[in-house]
């Protein structure tokens, strides 16, 4: 049975990645509201069920780590469809490596340095299979992007999936009583961060001169949308990190030029944050209940446990993906002795099997240097630090542009995203992950842009 449920998984995967996404390329090939439509689906799917758009081979449903098994994401076949299509038209601006795309690639070539010394090397592959294909996400939208009616086309995908999330969440508090509600997602957090995620460019674009007022209509709802969102599912974090992301885009619209749209949208967005949070004062006081002292407080454990993991392996780490084996027995009774400790110390009775499959760090930074060791670690903080860089110019490059105001908010979504990545490690979830190697291919596409022009003006000058 089994083997017949695996044969059935690897036909449908064969046909939507070697059937279905060659036949969108040939579709889309020349078809500009086609092209246009398509990114717009593909941003709207990820507000769906991961179930909806991922499949899993040699899945291992109880393992907590960055994955379970090898993920193929459907959203990755449409991505190869728009980056055939764009073959096809011949288009000089194809790239197979957009800018910053190597230090992806690189990353996972270092964090790979890990697995011949994992203690189950096949469990380090997955999270290589995974990411390593996000790459076809990255070139499928950066070539998709031909100008800004294709960017903003997209930001329309995010912006209707923003709105019929809140749908979505409304009836789960509302309709069914629940106090954290989870949406369409595996949990609160990762739909929190999600939302907070899209609502900086949504807000941009919402404040930009240019954007029509059909379009501002939309982005501000979805806007407000995403911070009801992280109201109701009480994330604490999150919402520091929507209120702190928000008021950086409103002062960088500021900053762009006051205008009668801007302020207006402002006194809004604050008079309607302001009402929600007294509405929900209660809520978040019932979710503040609990004691967060450094004694009971388990993340700290969680990050002993991997500083313990980096003093051992300090260059490459116990093994990417390997953590939760090796922070629980019976294979890692070294590092889960800490937490027994922990437990022993808060007048707990200590029973192995309870340690059976302990509970990962929160912190990716952690997680990152616990499983990968400094190479890995470094290589991740590159791309990152590459990925702002490519922002900042490019925001500074079309700052009076319609688009300078949505890379602006996809800078600072970016930077909030890795700064809250030091108590969540959510941008590697499935959804968060896709929605991340999208935003990163909008910037290398604006700076890719931003490369042209710069040589274009090189050239008109030498012809002087």
């Amino acid at each position: 049975m089994d083997d017949l449920k695996t044969l059935l998984k690897v036909l449908v995967i064969a046909t939507v990645y070697l059937g279905m996404a060659p036949l969108l390329g040939f579709y889309l090939k020349g078809k500009d509201v086609a092209r246009r439509v398509t990114l717009g689906f593909l941003a709207w799917w990820l507000v769906r069920p991961p179930s909806d758009f991922t499949l899993m081979l040699y899945s291992i449903e109880k393992y907590r780590g960055h994955c379970k098994g090898f993920e193929f994401n459907y959203l990755e076949a449409i991505a190869l469809g728009l980056a055939l299509a764009a073959l096809l038209e011949k288009r000089k601006d194809f790239r197979w490596l957009p800018p910053a795309l190597w230090a992806w690639l690189l990353w996972i070539g270092v964090s790979l340095l890990s697995v011949p010394g994992a203690i189950n090397p096949i469990y380090g592959l997955m999270p290589a299979f995974k990411f390593a294909k996000m790459s076809f996400i990255f070139v499928g939208v950066f070539v998709a992007l031909h100008d800004q009616r294709d960017v903003l086309a997209l930001m329309r995908g995010f912006a209707i999936a923003l709105i019929l999330q809140l749908v979505v969440c409304l009836w789960a508090r509302y309709g069914r009583g629940e106090f954290q509600v989870k949406g369409w997602f595996e949990h609160q957090n990762p739909m929190a961060m999600w939302s907070y995620t899209l609502a900086f460019p949504i807000l941009g674009l919402a404040l930009s001169k240019d954007t029509s007022p059909r379009d501002v209509v939309l982005y501000f709802t979805a806007f407000g949308a995403a911070g009801l969102v992280d109201v109701l599912t009480v994330s604490r974090a999150s919402l520091a990190a929507f209120a702190v992301g928000s008021v950086l885009v409103m002062l960088g619209a500021y900053l762009n030029g006051l205008t009668v749209r801007r302020v207006a949208l402002g006194v809004l967005g604050a008079v309607c944050g302001a009402l929600v949070l007294v509405k929900s004062a209660n809520t978040f006081k019932a979710r503040m209940g609990g004691d967060d002292s450094p004694k009971n407080d388990l993340r700290l454990v969680l990050n002993q446990q991997s500083a313990a993991m980096l003093r051992n392996h300090p260059l490459v780490g116990i093994g990417w993906n390997n953590y939760g084996l090796a922070n629980s027995r019976p294979l890692g009774v070294q590092y889960s002795q800490i937490m027994e400790r922990w437990e022993h110390n808060r007048g707990s009775a200590i029973y192995a099997k309870n340690f059976m499959n302990n509970p990962l760090t929160e912190s990716f930074y952690w997680l990152a240097l616990a499983e990968t060791g400094t190479l890995g670690f470094a290589a991740i903080l590159f791309f990152e630090v590459l990925t702002l860089w490519h922002g900042l110019r490019s925001t500074a490059y079309f700052w009076k542009s319609p688009l300078g105001l949505l890379l602006y908010g996809v800078m600072v979504t970016l930077m909030v995203s890795y700064f809250h990545l030091q108590v969540e490690r959510i941008l590697v979830q499935t959804k968060n992950l896709t929605t991340w190697i999208i935003f990163c291919a909008i910037v290398a596409r604006a700076e890719w842009w931003r490369r042209q022009a710069k040589a274009r003006r090189k050239l008109e000058r030498a012809r002087r």
